[in-house]
């Protein structure tokens, strides 16, 4: 599967072949990603397959409702398709290495925030257990302005990111600094200086109006 989605019926026909030759149902993978996708706000999900259709060459996922109706995944909206992706991948445990994203949040209800967040964090290696096929090295890189993001992830995974300037050789240069939170691991370094959730919000955006609260 490309970085924009596509190639996704393929990946996930692959991923569910390979469950199938390890005497794994291929049921279980599309049932797993039918329910993380039934955790989204306005999605009824029963079902999920790939349709392969040998004639033409051309694979489809599809997607059964509880109403009965059925629909190819490509009409699901942006932000739910990338969700799909983001479960596909997490089904695949050949892929590793970094992801990055950047604002996970356009394009999805802000209701759906937190299981993209959730869905995130999954993607990422457990670093409390051994590296392997049930939980790949991964490490997953994430972008964002949101407020909603913010307050869902732990101290630990945030880093604020701004450009400052440095000296090099008597000459001033701009560099990318990253600052960890106050009471993270990071902030036990001595040159890390820690920043606190209240020095974010110049950095965050949110619609006028809304009341933002970054009490832990």
């Amino acid at each position: 599967m490309s970085a924009d989605g596509r190639h996704l019926a393929a990946a996930l026909y692959r991923i569910a072949s390979q469950a199938d030759a390890n005497g794994v149902s291929p049921r279980d993978v599309y049932a797993r990603i039918a329910s993380r996708l039934r955790q989204l706000t306005g999605v009824d999900v029963e079902r999920i397959e790939v349709d392969a259709d040998d004639t033409r060459e051309l694979l489809t996922v599809r997607l059964r409702e509880r109403s009965g109706k059925e629909f190819p995944a490509r009409s699901l909206s942006e932000g739910t398709l990338r969700f799909l992706a983001l479960c596909v991948m997490h089904e695949d445990a050949s892929f590793g290495g970094v992801i990055c994203m950047e604002e996970p949040e356009n394009g999805i209800h802000p209701a759906n925030i937190a299981p993209m967040v959730r869905l995130v964090q999954d993607l990422a290696v457990d670093p409390e257990d051994e590296p392997g096929a049930d939980n790949p090295l991964r490490q997953v890189l994430v972008n964002t302005h949101s407020p909603a993001i913010v307050t869902l992830v732990g101290k630990d995974d945030l880093l604020m990111a701004s450009t400052e300037i440095h000296e090099d050789g008597g000459t001033e240069r701009p560099a990318l600094s990253l600052r960890p939170m106050a009471g993270s691991w990071r902030a036990k370094f001595p040159a890390s200086r820690p920043i606190g959730k209240a020095d974010l919000l110049p950095y965050l955006t949110a619609p006028p109006g809304a009341q933002i609260s970054l009490v832990d």
